[in-house]
């Protein structure tokens, strides 16, 4: 399938920003938010997530969407479907964002009942599908609903949103509110590998060293199969990688470029905090994005993207797992 024409399939998801009274609503909070560089952002200290909430990033994530759902040519791995399809089925989105995955799987599963929760709310209020709900809350407090209630939750890149503490005490609230016999699914990307000198000091070193200091975990990809491993009501556990290139030497050219632009967007986006972490001026980052830009293109540049899911227990047996990954 073109990958241009997925993208320009998220029209069908999205309303323009100007027209959604969440923002409106939101942007009056001058406790809750502060705006960097016309940027804006958080304004608790003790939040990890450091991206901006505003109308750019909402477009950069429903692109990043389409373009990981690309990838991967699925929007999740769990042997879910057939149960997706029942009337009533029972779906969480933990850290939704603009909701583009709760908006697609809400379509595609109609007699479904699709719920998206995040600390923010920025999905748009007017067009959305019918059978999908918004709360907000932090799952890091807790999930607010009873046991037993869901038979898939799914998260994906909450290495920007937890800290490194709290993952075992997330995942065991997901396996709570999990049906007996539902799963979850975790989703994460590796660091850029075999990038250059420009790539290296901002993303690896750079943005590591950044949610380090929020008490983030740069390299949660790696652990996902653990925590599931070690929840102890978990069986059916599976991992799976895929590898995806930034460079030109790839075999899709279109689809190297939308990735380096993912990641170029988002260093601009961080610019107001990376600046401080490198100790380096405005014009000497905007001078390492392009550099970085041109290595991601120029390099055979990749990264990992790992989704580790599970199902939760019917019984006492002990836990069955299946590990399969090329890392």
């Amino acid at each position: 399938m073109d990958m241009g024409c997925l993208l320009s399939k998220r029209c069908t998801f999205i309303k323009s920003s100007q027209e959604d009274d969440s923002l409106d609503s939101q942007s009056k909070k001058q406790t809750e938010f502060q705006y960097i560089d016309g940027r804006r952002f958080h304004n608790a200290k003790n939040v990890v997530y450091h991206l901006p909430i505003d109308e750019d990033e909402i477009d950069r994530l429903h692109i990043q969407h389409f373009l990981i759902r690309y990838i991967w040519q699925s929007n999740f791995s769990a042997p879910v479907e057939h149960n997706l399809s029942k009337p009533g089925a029972r779906i969480l989105d933990i850290g939704c964002g603009p909701a583009s995955w709760s908006f697609d799987i809400a379509t595609t599963y109609p007699l479904s009942q699709v719920i998206g929760l995040d600390i923010s709310s920025y999905q748009p209020n007017q067009i959305k599908p019918g059978n999908f709900e918004f709360i907000r809350a932090d799952a890091q407090k807790g999930l607010p609903f009873d046991d037993n209630t869901f038979d898939f939750v799914f998260q994906r890149f909450l290495f920007f949103g937890y800290t490194k503490e709290k993952w075992s005490y997330v995942i065991n609230e997901i396996v709570r509110v999990l049906k007996p016999g539902g799963f979850l699914e975790l989703s994460e990307p590796s660091n850029i590998i075999d990038g250059g000198p420009a790539t290296q000091c901002l993303w690896n070193y750079g943005e590591a060293e950044l949610l380090k200091k929020r008490g983030g975990d740069f390299d949660a990809y790696q652990k996902l199969e653990k925590y599931l491993q070690e929840q102890g009501k978990l069986e059916k556990l599976k991992k799976e990688v895929k590898k995806s290139y930034f460079g030109k030497k790839h075999n899709n050219l279109e689809l190297s470029k939308v990735n380096t632009g993912n990641v170029i967007n988002a260093l601009f986006s961080l610019k107001p905090f990376l600046t401080k972490t490198l100790q380096v001026s405005d014009e000497e980052y905007d001078e390492l994005v392009k550099t970085c830009e041109k290595e991601l293109f120029e390099l055979d540049s990749y990264y990992y993207l790992v989704r580790a899911y599970a199902s939760k227990v019917t019984d006492n047996n002990s836990n069955e797992s299946i590990i399969q990954s090329n890392l």
